[in-house]
C-alpha cells in the first residue's frame, strides 16, 4: 500500500514521528508531505517533501498513493490531486481553525487526536499521538536540578490555547531566585535542539493552562523526565499555573539524591 501523509504546517512534528515509526516498524511505502517546515519563530523541523511549485516530488508522491492521511487543513492541492484516494482526515487544532468544516466534508473517515480536550471538542474517534520510546530514551542527568518549559506560543491566558507564558515566566523567574535551580527556556529552537534540552532536564513543564497534554509530556515521559500538566492522569504529575511557585520555593534543598516525583507532588498541592 501507498501512503501518502499531508500536513500543511509540522504540527510540532507529530506527522513526522508518525512517518519515521511507519517506515521502521511496517512495509508500507508511506511519504509525508509538508507545505512548510518551520515557523516564524524559528522552530525548524526534520521533513521529508516539501510541497513547492519548483519541486514537483511532493505531489508526485500524493498521486501515487492510495491512501491519504490528512491533518487539520484543506488545501488547494490535495483537491486538484485526489482521483480515486481514500482519505483519512485527522484533527488537532484547539480552537478548531480553518476550514476544517471542509476537510470533514472531503474525506472518508474523521479522527481527532487522543488528547482529553480534542476528545472533547470534536466527539470524533481518537488516533494516538504516535511516539516511539525506543528513539527517546532517559539521559544521564547532572546538578543542578533542570526545570524546562517549552511554550509554543504567547498567547494570554483568556485565548483556549495559551500555554501560561507569561505566568509560567515569571514563577520559574521567582524560584531561580531562591533555589539552586537551573530553569531550561526552549523558545524559538529547532526540533533536535528542542528534544536535547528536554531529555537533559529533570522537571518538565508541558500545559498547566487549559486541562489539555500536548507532545511535551509524551516526550518528558519517555525521557524519565518529572512532567508537570494540569491532567490527573498517571504518569504525569498535576499542576496549575496559579499554584507552582509557591510549592518549588518550599521545598528541601534539591539535589542529585532528591527524590523528583515527590518533589513534584509537593510542588501542586
Amino acid at each position: 500500500m501507498k501512503l501518502a501523509i499531508y500536513s500543511r504546517t509540522p504540527l510540532a512534528a507529530a506527522p513526522w514521528e508518525l512517518y519515521r515509526a511507519l517506515k521502521k516498524y511496517t512495509s508500507i511505502d508511506v511519504s509525508l508531505i509538508n507545505n512548510m517546515a518551520r515557523y516564524r519563530d524559528g522552530r525548524v523541523f526534520p521533513h521529508h517533501l516539501l510541497m513547492a511549485s519548483s519541486n514537483g516530488a511532493a505531489m508526485s508522491a500524493l498521486c501515487r498513493s492510495e491512501l491519504w492521511h490528512v491533518h487539520n487543513y484543506l488545501t488547494p492541492q490535495l483537491i486538484i490531486a485526489r482521483k480515486n484516494q481514500k482519505v483519512i482526515a485527522q484533527f488537532h487544532l484547539l480552537p478548531r481553525q480553518g476550514n476544517w468544516k471542509q476537510l470533514m466534508d472531503f474525506a472518508d473517515r474523521c479522527y481527532t487526536i487522543e488528547q482529553p480536550l480534542q476528545e472533547k471538542e470534536y466527539k470524533l474517534k481518537s488516533l494516538p499521538n504516535i511516539i516511539d520510546p525506543d528513539e527517546y530514551r532517559p539521559a544521564c542527568r547532572r546538578t543542578p536540578i533542570k526545570i524546562a518549559f517549552a511554550p509554543s506560543n504567547t498567547l494570554l491566558l483568556a485565548h483556549p490555547a495559551s500555554k501560561g507564558y507569561y505566568q509560567v515566566k515569571a514563577i520559574l523567574e521567582s524560584v531561580a531566585k531562591k533555589r539552586a535551580v537551573e530553569i531550561v527556556w526552549i523558545e524559538g529552537r529547532p526540533y533536535e535542539t528542542n528534544l536535547r534540552l528536554k531529555q537533559q532536564s529533570h522537571i518538565l513543564i508541558d500545559d498547566v493552562v487549559t486541562g489539555n497534554w500536548h507532545r511535551t509530556s509524551l516526550e518528558g515521559a519517555c525521557f524519565g523526565c518529572v512532567v508537570l500538566n494540569k491532567v490527573m492522569k498517571v504518569p504525569f504529575v498535576y499542576a496549575s499555573h496559579g499554584r507552582q511557585a509557591s510549592g518549588f520555593c518550599s521545598l528541601p534543598k534539591l539535589d542529585k539524591k532528591t527524590n523528583l516525583t515527590a518533589l513534584s507532588m509537593d510542588c501542586c498541592r
